[in-house]
């Protein structure tokens, strides 16, 4: 059965961090919220999947992971089983700002827990604490707020550290899969096969370690090698193209124009001179 606490009345004293509000959905209901929420959220996945959607980027969310969405920012979530599980917890400060801050918190974080025993557990010490409905039960739920913030960081800087590595190895899968075939046409779905994952995350760590998205990769790919094909061969721009990947002559020729600012017959003509 779905309860929640919203608003809390703020400790009577000045508080860094405070809960301002907690709750559990059985079944958490379809939320989209254009304009954001004003006050930072996190969420513990109970059991069920969910999706959530902030800034075009799509996050499977199933048991045992946990979410962070900051203050304002635009996001959709909801349930793709019978039943999507959460709890979830709201919260304000004196100090919020640099708190957020030297957590790392500045922006959507999904991790995913080895086991959920341990934030299950700060959750229900917050819950229970709060129950008491006095200053005592709101300052101690902001000190047990205050560590489940502090565990979500340890989490995410350990999820930070092997993404890296991941990410690094999949960017290299990567660019050695365009380099190849380049000049064939190449999906999404093909290329994210390639490390085992969705089209999201391919997106994502493309912006994260190259900040282009993955067909910009490819199309910057293949004007590199039409530049070497103008330069040293008479074959026609036509052949060209179709030599890069373009089976589209107009299409090659307003990309390359996008790119390098002139057409590839101007291009051509430089060698000229």
């Amino acid at each position: 059965m779905s309860y929640s606490i919203y608003p809390i009345k703020p400790p009577n004293c000045d508080l860094p961090v405070y809960v301002s509000g907690i709750g559990y959905e059985d079944n958490q209901p379809h939320v989209m919220r254009k304009e954001g929420f004003p006050l930072p959220h996190i969420f513990l996945c109970i059991s069920g999947t969910g999706i959530l959607k902030v800034n075009e980027i799509e996050y499977k969310i199933e048991k045992g992971t946990m979410f962070y969405l900051a203050p304002n920012i635009p996001h959709e979530y909801y349930g793709i089983t019978d039943r999507w599980e959460v709890e979830w917890i709201t919260f304000n400060g004196n100090n919020l700002g640099p708190i957020l801050k030297e957590l790392n918190l500045d922006c959507t974080k999904v991790i995913k827990l080895s086991s959920i025993d341990k934030m299950e557990s700060y959750y229900k010490k917050i819950m229970i604490s709060l129950k008491a409905s006095d200053n005592q039960g709101r300052v101690i739920s902001s000190g047990i707020l205050y560590t489940m913030l502090v565990e979500f960081y340890t989490f995410l800087h350990k999820t930070m550290e092997y993404e890296n590595s991941e990410g690094n190895r999949a960017i290299t899968i990567m660019k050695d899969y365009i380099d190849l075939h380049y000049n064939e046409t190449i999906t999404l779905e093909e290329l994210s096969d390639q490390i085992h994952a969705t089209p999201q995350y391919l997106c994502r760590i493309f912006k994260r370690y190259l900040n282009v998205r993955p067909f910009q990769y490819i199309a910057v790919k293949r004007i590199q090698h039409a530049k070497i094909l103008l330069s040293d061969s008479d074959l026609s721009i036509n052949d060209i193209a179709h030599r890069v990947g373009y089976n589209d002559c107009s299409y090659f020729c307003s990309i390359f124009k996008k790119y390098e600012m002139i057409s590839p017959s101007e291009f051509r003509g430089l060698r000229l001179r």
